[in-house]
């Protein structure tokens, strides 16, 4: 029987009989007493994954489902369906398996049931960690043996290789999550995948159903686990991943309200890490064979992150996942009509840019002969690297989230404003990170168990900003500009002129929008009174004061449009009424773009700092003249 202090639980043999199809031939290590067909009814098929004929040698990492007190696998109607009152009683295990393929004739002894030209089997290693990197080579190198051995009757090679690794790990010796990373290639996941390497991420923290597709079933089970271990401490604690009603993370967590700098552990706990993604409702499943389709769609699944080389699965993705990530052909496709979703996971220009920074890292130092190693051993670009970008880019997130949340909080209180430096209180680095994913996120389980565990002043300790330390000018004016609208605005609702707070007194149903038009239309207007809401009110207060024009002089043939002022004199004017300097060219170009719904995508930017380059040329011949052009906009 294994002691829960080993690392290795067991190991398995699987045949691929020519007519059941995969089944469990062989164990060794298992509890005393346990059928390995009954245990896990799901291994042989997670072992002998389809597609993995093709390949002379392949790999496949999986979970599986584990009743320690029973000592039995998952219940009959599959990981989704455990009883309530054995909930505390399962975890979750992982398998390795490496699978080969043999000529039949080629075998010394064959046995009655070896009817098939080629013969193929798997070895499984089963363990308490993901050690797969680490096991990898020998489990190759002794599943080679075995096969050149040509009698698969002999098996005592899998049981001295049970021996060997149950000898040189335990959980004492695994403290460091980086023996977890061994084996999983960040460099190529960026070269891979680029930018969309952040849209995943941000995908998975959503908590939503992703599925990932690819032929090679080892790159495959790769990239999943790449991607997990993205997320800071997250592969050592997964051990809830196996089913989507096994909660028992959260029932361990506490506040962590001090840590100590020289132990790394401790200041990822009390930064919120890991951000648990696979509690109640998800679970993780790096190969999901046809078989286990009932747990993806059990009630009791909300959402997950899987892997499949099964085309039949690949054929019901529409229904099957709201995101799918195809390792062939390297893409990504959201498939959920959720169109929130969709715009949640547009990468900022921050985002972009900062990913841009670490695929040019990579790419430049890309290395064919050894995809994880760059090829001038530098760091830049390094599996480390990526790793700390990433943990450097979640933990100005979550301090980043956290002062929003005191900020709206506390906005009212003066005190406690005083308490935050000024730089950092007018800042708004959420709007680097996308507010509409940050709104979505905030929804989720992971996020719930951060905020709830934490500090709420974490932003004290680790700054809450991006890691991207460029200059954005379109947002930075953007900011700016909406802080001075508030300023303005709280100046108005406490110091409101004489006159109009007559008028409003005689007409209280009036609304703000016709207030502001009537206060710019007076030639006497001071400048505590040129307050506006945003730009919109103020280009349309702006409009609602020329006088009215015929059809054929407001739009010509090229369905121009006419102003009082040229775009960059009316922006400079509003400027100067907020009592702020007039901005260049290129500020004004970003500060114009900055007021759509959304920052939209920079490469438009050029375009149109030329046109207001153009407009400005315009509006220095007949500066008092009205003139039409293009929307630039538009």
């Amino acid at each position: 029987m294994s002691s829960v202090e080993e690392v290795i639980f067991g190991l398995c043999l699987v045949d691929f009989h020519h007519s059941r199809g995969p089944e469990i031939e062989y164990s060794y290590g298992l509890p005393e007493g346990a059928d390995a067909s009954e245990l896990w009814p799901y291994l042989p098929f997670q072992a002998l994954p389809d597609g993995s004929h093709s390949f002379e040698e392949t790999f496949t990492y999986f979970t599986l489902l584990y009743n320690h007190k029973e000592q039995c696998g998952p219940p009959r109607g599959g990981a989704a369906e455990i009883p309530d009152d054995q909930l505390e009683d399962f975890t979750t295990l992982f398998a390795i398996s490496c699978s080969r393929q043999i000529k039949s004739e080629e075998l010394i002894r064959k046995s009655e049931d070896v009817t098939r030209s080629t013969v193929q089997k798997a070895v499984v290693v089963v363990s308490r960690k993901p050690i797969f990197g680490q096991i990898k080579d020998k489990l190759s190198i002794i599943t080679n043996a075995f096969f050149l051995q040509r009698d698969f009757s002999n098996k005592s090679i899998i049981d001295t290789l049970y021996g060997n690794l149950t000898s040189m790990y335990n959980l004492s010796n695994l403290n460091d999550e980086g023996h977890l990373y061994v084996g999983l290639c960040l460099r190529r996941i960026v070269y891979d995948f680029k930018r969309d390497v952040l849209t995943i991420l941000k995908a998975i923290l959503l908590e939503r159903r992703i599925m990932f597709f690819g032929s090679n079933v080892e790159d495959l089970c790769n990239l999943q686990f790449g991607f997990i271990s993205l997320i800071p401490s997250l592969i050592s604690h997964l051990q809830d991943c196996g089913s989507p009603k096994l909660n028992s993370y959260r029932k361990t967590l506490s506040m962590a309200d001090s840590f100590k700098s020289s132990d790394r552990q401790s200041v990822l706990k009390f930064l919120g890490f890991p951000l648990q993604i696979f509690g109640k409702g998800g679970f993780f499943s790096s190969y999901t064979p046809l078989q286990q389709l009932d747990d993806l769609r059990s009630k009791n699944t909300n959402f997950y992150v899987v892997g499949t080389s099964n085309s039949l699965l690949l054929e019901q993705s529409s229904q099957l996942c709201d995101i799918l990530i195809n390792a062939n052909t390297k893409s990504v496709d959201i498939l959920s009509d959720d169109k929130s979703l969709h715009h949640s996971l547009q990468l900022t220009f921050h985002d972009k840019k900062w990913m841009d920074y670490i695929v040019a890292d990579v790419t430049g130092t890309w290395n064919e002969n050894d995809y994880s190693t760059p090829k001038n051993l530098q760091f830049e670009g390094s599996e480390d690297f990526i790793r700390w970008q990433f943990e450097d880019y979640l933990t100005g997130l979550l301090s980043s989230v956290k002062l929003e949340a005191f900020l709206q909080s506390y906005k009212d209180n003066e005190m406690a404003m005083r308490s935050i430096p000024e730089e950092i209180a007018i800042q708004s680095p959420i709007h680097f990170f996308n507010p509409r994913w940050v709104q979505l996120w905030k929804e989720t389980q992971n996020f719930e168990m951060f905020n709830s565990f934490t500090d709420d002043r974490i932003f004290d300790l680790f700054p809450p900003k991006h890691v991207y330390n460029g200059t954005d000018t379109l947002s930075a004016l953007q900011q700016k500009l909406q802080k001075s609208f508030q300023s303005f605005k709280k100046k108005q609702a406490v110091h409101a002129p004489t006159k109009e707070g007559n008028h409003e007194n005689q007409s209280g149903e009036e609304n703000q929008e016709e207030s502001i038009s009537r206060s710019l239309s007076s030639k006497a207007q001071t400048e505590e009174q040129t307050v506006w809401g945003s730009w919109k009110e103020y280009f349309n207060a702006k409009k609602k004061t020329r006088p009215s024009k015929s059809k054929s002089e407001i739009y010509s043939s090229t369905n121009s449009i006419a102003l009082h002022d040229s775009t960059p004199a009316a922006i400079g004017t509003a400027l100067l009424n907020l009592g702020l300097n007039v901005v260049s060219d290129d500020e004004t170009d970003a500060l114009s773009k900055g007021t759509q719904d959304d920052i939209e995508s920079t490469e438009k930017i050029e375009h149109i700092t030329e046109r207001q380059n153009e407009l400005g040329r315009r509006s220095e011949t007949d500066n008092h003249s009205e003139e039409e052009f293009s929307n630039p906009w538009k």
